[in-house]
């Protein structure tokens, strides 16, 4: 035997191309099957038609997706968790399942269970940092934190979204001075259930930020299942989402914490209620001050039992902005914007 067996059964481990998820079948049938739920999520699906494009991209495939007819192939290669055997002829299916030891998605009837798998199983890095800004009592600039939060996450080059949740709001798109742009609102997202696209292009943008709002004239909060899935589809597509929300909003979500609280005794008192009352001791706290707003933002984070991120302090540009049609976190919000990039540096790290 020379030095290089063509005929070894093995991966090549010096593929230096991007990691997709894998088809490979001769069937077009099926192709187009796949190709249509991958495209509907947004996910980049390669596939392949002989044994050596098999082999070849076997090993750095996160998913592999099998057609029948591609079973024997398969079948000597290494074994992976991530393989399923996929098509719609059922004792086909049985068995390259059996010769495989695969799990089957038989086709069509199983659509919604393959985009789970695909939706599951993207690009690692590809994940975003998902977080729940809440406010611990009212007035204290939950919504214009959200704001300046997804702009300076932008600015540092992260894809961001900025989520509109919280029933009394500030009314997002009006804090990103975005009112009168053009894209998609909850209200027309309202009741979307299962798994979304990617929604980039569809929603409105205020520098570089992708913003999901309420609309004000029909303020009908989103259900579960719609909230789930487009925080599903930008967790897939952007890498930072900051949600305007509710502490009822937050449970059963992957979403991280920012408690905001007010250095003052009434704001700390308000605010452990709410810590207590809908389990937010693992957040992290915001200590917004100025103007009666006295306390060491150190002493705020202690008395609640609870990590501080940081604190932002009092700009009256912020107002001024606001009410000038602009960006709360444009420029001339020089106090604000510097105090929330230290709390975005914070967040990174």
């Amino acid at each position: 035997m020379g030095a290089r067996d063509d005929q070894s059964v093995g991966v090549n481990h010096t593929d230096t191309r991007p990691s997709r998820p894998l088809l490979a079948t001769r069937d077009p049938a099926l192709v187009e099957a796949v190709l249509a739920t991958a495209l509907a999520l947004g996910v980049d699906v390669e596939v392949v038609r002989d044994r050596d494009e098999l082999r070849r991209s076997w090993g750095t495939a996160p998913l592999r997706l099998l057609g029948a007819d591609m079973a024997a192939r398969a079948a000597v290669l290494e074994r992976s968790e991530s393989t399923y055997v996929i098509g719609s002829g059922e004792m086909d299916l049985l068995r390259a399942s059996a010769q495989l030891r695969a799990p089957v998605l038989a086709l069509p009837q199983a659509t919604t269970e393959l985009a789970d798998v695909l939706a599951g199983h993207l690009h690692a890095g590809d994940g975003a940092q998902a977080f729940a800004v809440v406010g611990g009592s009212g007035g204290l600039g939950a919504s214009s934190l959200v704001v300046g939060l997804a702009t300076v996450a932008a600015e540092s080059g992260r894809r961001s979204a900025a989520v509109e949740l919280a029933r009394c709001g500030g009314g997002l798109d009006l804090l990103f001075g975005a009112e009168m742009r053009v894209g998609l609102r909850w209200d027309e997202l309202g009741h979307a259930d299962g798994q979304l696209g990617d929604l980039d292009g569809h929603l409105l943008e205020s520098g570089g930020v992708d913003v999901l709002a309420l609309d004000r004239h029909r303020p009908t909060p989103p259900d579960d299942a719609a909230v789930a899935a487009v925080l599903g589809s930008l967790g897939r597509s952007h890498a930072a989402v900051f949600v305007d929300a509710d502490a009822s909003d937050v449970g059963g979500r992957k979403l991280q914490v920012l408690l905001v609280v007010g250095a003052d005794v009434a704001a700390v008192a308000a605010a452990r209620m709410k810590v207590e009352t809908w389990g937010l001791e693992s957040a992290r706290v915001v200590v917004r001050s100025g103007p009666g707003r006295t306390l060491p933002a150190e002493a705020v984070a202690e008395s609640l039992g609870m990590g501080l991120l940081g604190h932002v302090r009092h700009d009256r540009s912020v107002a001024r902005l606001a009410q000038a049609g602009s960006s709360v976190a444009s420029s001339p919000a020089r106090r604000f914007r510097r105090d929330v990039r230290a709390l975005w540096e914070g967040l990174r790290g």
